[in-house]
């Protein structure tokens, strides 16, 4: 086991595993009235798992465009599309991008070594091969035209969710005139969805497949590039990458937090949680919880088991978790082939988001 920094963002310290946070305001948003922070990894599992206590749906001051969005809804509504969604994204659907993932994951890193090369010897993995991997593969998935695929970067902004609802609306439309090979196919020409409820799984899996997957490939490979006995120990094979991915997973989830609001006056570790309470799961915290990982803080590719929350957990457990893990592991497989080490050249620079733990910047050595 290797000593790990600590998490870049996390909840500053609670008091409690669950305590009251105020919500200070910004220069472009009013002070809010407040949320419990829920850090503890049982009392995680328990409002995830417990949607009638704890509902997703929008609280109030919200986007109402939320309201449209599969991740912001409870059942029953949310399990009939849920089930539809997962019956069309097949582990044989998944499986048969292993080797297109592959091969997209080398031409990039080829591209950006040869430049790398030729320049000054360095290579940002995070802009050069993390972001077009990531959002490409989306692309494959959901059968996104080639001519709109310039427009992928502009859907981890700010008006992300705004952009990829109308665009949705665009591909169903296409996806039903010209059918192919793709999810977004297969869910437009599903019978029992009606183009609002299309129009709410599109739309999440474009959100959900863009950043929070940028951001959990390239925070791995950051992780990696600290630890050089780590990323040695899986280049010479005596550490397996399947549980590495996981404790990468762990150490850098695709979120770093979820929000529920009670449905109901309810108790959580002796708070009492009044209706309509915002509540927000700290992913980030609830994977370091001591009561649940030995040495939390410490990279442990070997750790098993590993009941990390980066893909959430209960009804919204995240419906592209196996596509999320196949893509990492091919991921790393072709940089453990490609760099012999993983040498940093500069800082590793992050995002600032607060939804996801975002690297903007890793640059490496080409070696």
């Amino acid at each position: 086991m290797i000593p790990s920094p600590p998490p870049r963002h996390r909840l500053p310290h609670a008091p409690a595993p669950v305590s009251w946070r105020d919500e200070s305001g910004t220069p472009d948003r009013p002070p809010g009235p407040g949320f419990w922070a829920v850090t503890r990894h049982a009392d995680a599992l328990r409002v995830l798992r417990d949607p009638a206590t704890y509902s997703s749906l929008p609280g109030p001051g919200e986007l109402p465009l939320l309201r449209r969005l599969l991740s912001h809804q409870d059942p029953p509504q949310h399990t009939r599309l849920r089930d539809h969604a997962a019956r069309s994204l097949t582990p044989e659907r998944v499986q048969r991008f292993t080797e297109s993932a592959r091969e997209r994951a080398r031409t990039l890193l080829t591209r950006a070594l040869e430049t790398a090369r030729a320049t000054d010897g360095v290579l940002d993995l995070a802009t050069a091969v993390c972001d077009p991997y990531t959002s490409l593969n989306l692309a494959d998935l959901l059968g996104i035209p080639h001519a709109d695929r310039r427009r992928l970067p502009g859907w981890t902004g700010p008006h992300a969710l705004t952009d990829t609802t109308g665009y949705a609306r665009h591909l169903i439309v296409h996806r039903r005139r010209y059918p192919d090979d793709d999810l977004t196919t297969v869910l437009a020409h599903n019978a029992q969805l009606t183009s609002d409820e299309l129009e709410m799984l599109v739309p999440l899996l474009l959100t959900t497949g863009l950043a929070p997957m940028r951001d959990a490939a390239a925070g791995g490979l950051a992780v990696l590039a600290e630890h050089p006995e780590a990323y040695r120990e899986l280049r010479e094979g005596t550490a397996e990458l399947k549980r590495a991915v996981e404790e990468l997973l762990r150490l850098h989830p695709p979120l770093l937090t979820v929000r529920r609001t009670a449905a109901a006056d309810t108790d959580l570790s002796g708070h009492r949680i009044r209706r309509g309470d915002k509540v927000v799961v700290s992913l980030a915290a609830a994977n370091h919880d001591d009561q649940v990982f030995t040495t939390p803080d410490r990279l442990d590719l070997a750790r098993t088991p590993n009941p990390h929350l980066s893909f959430g957990a209960g009804p919204h457990l995240c419906l592209g978790a196996d596509f999320a893990r196949l893509q990492l592991r091919v991921l790393y497989e072709e940089v453990l082939r490609a760099l012999p080490e993983l040498r940093l050249a500069g800082p590793v620079l992050l995002s600032g988001s607060g939804v996801t733990d975002g690297v903007a910047s890793l640059p490496v050595r080409a070696g």
